[in-house]
């Protein structure tokens, strides 16, 4: 009876046992068969070996200042520059080509040597292998990693030698009063007003911030006061939002006359004018 027992004993282990080996060859079969039908993964494929499509703006296509300044602001950003430092780059270009003919220097190069430039006078110094790399990578998108070779060297001696010039062309005046900060405090002053009545502030002062971005691709920007030029942006995005502008009620007096007392009704349409007209300044690939 004993034996009987432990022989029933067993085959009960031998079946249960041969049981577990089925159901995991069972499960291993079908998670081979869903790894052999998935699709693979972007990383898993071959296109992670692809090179990634390159933007749509070509700077080599089209040598323009407006391009140019957009060129600035992308190389600035890759290098982790503050806004700041981008703008003044921008504007060391500006005032650059006030003294020289349009096609008499590369563009390029000139850009390049401002931000160097700027990133001295804001305190916000780069490596110049750094500001190398990231401008010949943004104007030759594809190309291999630049060597310490002589394409190196002549990039390098061009932008040290370009930056000597810029500072000549400038008479070593790298001061500029940028709209900035008189932006923020206008925002601070008004945004009490903007939330209480309209309830559109966040969306206003961004589209305010966005017309003094692009502002900087014209060379306008130098020719207007500061302060006028961030009221123009904020009353440009005051109308675009359909807000009325006399959010302070004072008789016969706009908004902005009680930050700013001597921008009149011309001057401001003229600003705003001028920001409105660099978006005329973009160039069109036909």
């Amino acid at each position: 009876m004993g034996k009987k027992t432990q022989k029933m004993k067993s085959i009960t282990k031998s079946k249960t046992k041969s049981h577990k080996q089925k159901v995991k060859a069972h499960k291993k079969n079908k998670n081979i068969s869903k790894t052999k039908h998935r699709p693979k993964l972007r990383s898993e494929s071959q296109d992670k070996f692809q090179k990634p499509k390159a933007p749509l703006n070509e700077y080599l296509a089209i040598r323009s200042n407006y391009n140019a300044i957009q060129f600035i602001f992308e190389c600035g950003i890759k290098l982790g520059l503050k806004h700041i430092t981008i703008c003044s780059a921008a504007v060391y270009f500006h005032r650059f080509y006030k003294h020289v003919d349009e096609n008499s220097y590369d563009k390029y190069s000139i850009a390049s040597a401002t931000l160097y430039l700027a990133s001295k006078v804001q305190d916000e110094t780069i490596r110049l292998r750094d500001l190398i790399n990231v401008s010949y990578h943004t104007l030759h998108r594809d190309a291999a990693p630049l060597r310490l070779a002589e394409d190196y060297w002549n990039f390098r001696d061009s932008i040290v030698n370009t930056e000597m010039l810029i500072i000549r062309y400038l008479q070593f005046d790298t001061t500029f009063n940028h709209p900035h900060s008189y932006f923020l405090h206008y925002v601070q002053t008004i945004r009490p007003v903007f939330y209480s009545k309209h309830g559109k502030d966040v969306i206003v002062f961004k589209k305010a911030y966005d017309f003094l971005h692009d502002f900087y691709h014209s060379s306008a920007i130098l020719q207007y006061k500061p302060q006028h030029i961030a009221i123009a942006c904020l009353e440009l995005a005051i109308k675009v939002y359909g807000i009325p502008s006399q959010i302070i009620d004072y008789e016969k007096q706009p908004w902005y006359q009680a930050l700013v007392e001597d921008l009149d009704k011309v001057t401001l349409w003229n600003v705003m004018t001028a920001i409105m007209d660099t978006y005329d300044l973009e160039p069109t690939t036909n």
